[in-house]
């Protein structure tokens, strides 16, 4: 379906309830590529410009999150967007689609990876967390912090209360910040203003962050060649969860991402398509 808004063209499709936005970039096989929390299709679409012309990069935007914007429920789980991506992988009638999700994305992809891994041919994680608490000091960061955060959340602008979050990160893991600031500047610089994600939303986004652990998520169900990528700068959480998910699922490799944080699409590049253009040769050649 495609809608228009003041002369602009908005590519859109049902999908659970909602009217989901999405852009597709090349030709070839279809890949489906999932963002972050509190961001959009747009640092995916920049990123991957290089890999369009192996493969079709298909880059919805989130329920909450850019063009597709909110919706009714009062919370949202990891395992609503993992419905939300059946119904978009389904409404535009896509063959077993190699997934990539990143952070909150990933969260996803292995979700609904675990759920239907008949209707996708592989799987690639970066910076993604499994809902397992593996130490004491996750139960603190994963538990603890989300919910003081939540806490304040009606009391500080939202805009402010990441960049507390943010830096907070950085101090404590010696992330680099240049993804980030990279980040915010391909967002500033689209050609196209974006809507903020409204207060309410970002609650209803951080809450299914916050729940992410109660889900049960059967990573030995997930038989697909799987790619597990993780920021060498990152937390050693991320580095943890990739191998935790490498031991369980058949077919697994959990590698790192050299002098990368978070956003390690946007610190490394060049490694990430070249190292995402490799899996996919392989894992599409085998469809």
């Amino acid at each position: 379906m495609i809608n228009c808004h003041a002369d602009v063209i908005v590519p859109t499709v049902r999908t659970n309830g909602i009217q989901t936005y999405y852009e597709e970039h090349g030709d070839g096989p279809p890949v489906v590529f999932l963002h972050g929390a509190m961001s959009d299709h747009r640092l995916w679409a920049e990123q991957l410009q290089p890999l369009t012309n192996d493969v079709r990069v298909v880059v919805p935007d989130l329920r909450g999150h850019g063009r597709t914007g909110g919706s009714e429920p009062a919370e949202y789980t990891i395992g609503l967007y993992a419905d939300d991506l059946d119904a978009f992988i389904t409404a535009l009638d896509l063959d077993r689609p190699p997934l990539c999700g990143l952070s909150m994305g990933g969260m996803i992809a292995q979700t609904y990876a675990a759920r239907s891994p008949e209707t996708i041919s592989a799987l690639c994680t970066l910076s993604a967390t499994t809902p397992e608490l593996l130490t004491r000091g996750e139960w603190i960061e994963r538990r603890l912090v989300p919910t003081t955060i939540e806490a304040i959340a009606p009391l500080v602008a939202p805009d402010r209360l990441y960049s507390v979050v943010q830096w907070i990160n950085q101090w404590r893991h010696d992330e680099t910040a240049n993804g980030d600031l990279a980040a915010e500047e391909i967002k500033r610089s689209h050609a196209e203003p974006f809507p903020e994600t409204p207060p309410e939303e970002a609650g209803k986004i951080r809450s299914a962050l916050v729940s992410y652990p109660d889900i049960d998520v059967d990573h030995g169900a997930i038989t697909v060649p799987s790619l597990l990528l993780y920021g060498e700068r990152e937390p050693p959480s991320m580095a943890r969860h990739a191998r935790y998910m490498a031991e369980i699922i058949p077919t697994a490799d959990a590698r790192p991402i050299p002098d990368a944080g978070h956003h390690s699409h946007v610190d490394a590049p060049a490694f990430v398509v070249e190292t995402l253009r490799e899996f996919l040769k392989t894992s599409t050649d085998k469809k």
